[in-house]
Formats: structure tokens, sequence, C-alpha cells
């Protein structure tokens, strides 16, 4: 089975074809988007993140600061600091409940926790949003999904399918149990390996560790795997800290073992190169976020409600409909997740 083949696979269901390697840094990037000059000031939207320090994070607030410029607004960049728990994100939307923002773009860390916070957010007249991992949909106008949830979990593993030449043990690395988006996209791994039995019947899954979106947890959790497991595979981590950490934790134990998931070519590029990583995924985070400013705006100014069938004008990315979310809420899905590999990795490593 070859590598193209099997992501032609996953994409057809979800009706549309992965890019060429050739493909734009403007079409990936957005960096056509011109940057308006800022007016004056008469609202503040918020992104409250899972780690201010995490650069995919960092990335995502780029997106949303941009295009919080082209329609005049202060942009607030907030949440946990070395802190993937509930408690840092509650804090950080206490302080902008204070502050009065206007609205408030989230990346939950654990949803269920956060629900009473935002339930004041709401009262208190802020506009709510969720991008990257969901809120309870009573908690928010509508999600942002960066691709399709399924289409991601079942890409990883048919990766790793490939990588093994379907036979070996095989770990996974993600953040935590209750990470919204984590949980699904492993779910959408073991559901690939259910549906498909004699596909995946000499690939084992050994561990399935939680990393809490930690560098040193992950490293040390990778480590302790390859030392129980030498003979492991393939590790897959849906999370760009993660698979940093796996990469680190292989290269520094010349273990024989590979990784792949979502990162940042910044980061992954050596690993790609060094055959470490043969190819990982990704959208761009700077999209996620510029998109999640969109919406805020549109909601403030009463443009849109967040309901399933309204079209969301989002600049440079054009009209966007308001789907049905898996939870029952809405969402809109951005886009679909790219693959990097040798061909073309150096060419997104100093874009994201």
């Amino acid at each position: 089975m070859k590598k193209h083949f099997i992501l032609l696979i996953c994409l057809l269901v979800a009706a549309c074809a992965s890019p060429e390697p050739e493909t734009s840094s403007a079409e990936l990037a957005h960096s056509d988007i011109e940057i308006a000059t800022p007016v004056k000031i008469e609202h503040t939207y918020a992104l409250v993140v899972k780690d201010i320090k995490n650069l995919y994070m960092i990335r995502m607030f780029e997106g949303f600061e941009n295009a919080c410029n082209t329609f005049g607004v202060k942009a607030i960049f907030s949440g946990g600091v070395d802190d993937t728990t509930a408690e840092g994100q509650i804090k950080a939307l206490e302080n902008l409940i204070e502050e009065k923002v206007d609205a408030i773009a989230i990346a939950a860390n654990e949803k269920d926790k956060l629900s009473a916070v935002l339930t004041r957010a709401t009262e208190a007249g802020i506009q709510i949003v969720s991008l990257d991992s969901e809120v309870d949909v009573d908690n928010r106008k509508l999600h942002v999904q960066q691709a399709s949830p399924e289409m991601i979990g079942r890409v990883l593993m048919q990766a790793a399918h490939e990588m093994t030449s379907g036979s070996g043990k095989i770990a996974i690395l993600t953040t935590t149990e209750t990470a919204p988006n984590q949980s699904q996209w492993v779910a959408w791994m073991l559901q690939e390996i259910k549906e498909n039995p004699d596909v995946y019947q000499d690939m084992p899954i050994v561990e399935i560790l939680y990393g809490l979106d930690l560098y040193k947890e992950s490293f040390d959790l990778t480590v302790q795997l390859l030392e129980t497991h030498p003979d492991i595979k393939i590790i897959i981590a849906p999370t760009s800290m993660g698979l940093q950490a796996v990469a680190d934790a292989i290269d520094s134990l010349a273990s024989t073992a590979q990784v792949t998931g979502l990162g940042l070519p910044s980061i992954m590029g050596k690993y790609v190169r060094n055959g470490i990583c043969p190819w990982f995924y990704l959208w761009n985070p700077v999209d996620v976020g510029f998109v999640a400013a969109y919406a805020l705006d549109r909601l403030v100014a009463g443009e849109i409600t967040g309901a399933v069938g309204e079209e969301l004008s989002a600049g440079s990315f054009g009209i966007l409909l308001v789907t049905q979310a898996q939870d029952g809420g809405s969402e809109i899905v951005v886009g679909k997740p790219y693959m990097f590999d040798k061909t073309n990795v150096a060419i997104w490593e100093n874009i994201f």
C-alpha cells in the first residue's frame, strides 16, 4: 500500500483531495492577507488557549490578532501557563469577565469544568465561540473546527499502518483523557481498527499515554515506553508538543521506533529528513485563529447567531457555512489536514 494511496482514500471520504507538494504558501498560510491599519478601538476580543507558551497556540493567536486588526478591535492572548488543567483557563476567563471584554474564543482543556464560568460570561453579555477543542453546546454560539475529527483519526492510524508495513507494536501519546479534540481523534483511531480487524491484526496497541500536552511529561513517558517496549514500531502523537517530545525521546535513545501525528513543520522538519518521522499532518493554526476572530466579530455585530445553515463572511476565506457538529451544536470546518514529508516540509518550515 502506497502512502499517497492511503491518504487519497481518506480524503475521498471527506470529498476533497490532498494538496500537491508544490502548493503555494499563500494557499496554505494565507500570506496574502493584508493587515489593515487599526482604527479606533471600540471592542475587545480575547483568545483563551490551553497553554500560552505552546507554539501551536501562539501561531493561532497570530491569525486571531491579524483578523482583529482588519476590523479594528483589541486582541488579548490569555490562558494557562504550563498548566493544561481547567483551573488556569478558569482564572483567565474570570479576569476577562472582570475586564468586560466583548467576545471570547476558547480552546478548552476540560469543557465540563469550564461550564460554570462560561455561563457567567454569557450572562455578562460576552459572545463565546470555541476553536480547536470545543466547549459544551450550551456554552458557545458555535465551534470552529480545524478539520473533521474522523478524518484526522483515520488518517493517523492509516499512516501508522503504512509506516509499519502492517506489523508491529504501536502506542498513542495524547494530551489528556478529557481534552475534547484529543479524545475524539483517539476514538476514531480505535474505530478505524475496529472496522478493519484484518488490516490491523498484527498491530497491537500496547499503551495509550497522556502527556498533558507538556513537553517534559511527554518526553519522560516516551522514554519509559521505549524502555518497556524496546521493539515498539511506531508512536502516534496527535499533539504538536507531544510529537516533538516523542521524536526527541526516540532520537536521544537512538531507538529504531518511528513517530507520526500532528505537529509543526518548523519543529519536525529535521525528524522528517532523518527518518524518525517519515511524515506527519497538520492544518494551519493561523487560519483557525483567523476564522474564529471573524466568527466573534459577526456575532458581536449581530450578523449571525451561530445557527446551522447560516453563512459566515470570513475575509480572505470567503463564505463559510455553519453546519451541524457531532455533539449536536453548530460548527464551521476550516479545512482538512495537510501531509508534510520530505517532498514539501522545507517549504513550510519558515512559515509555521
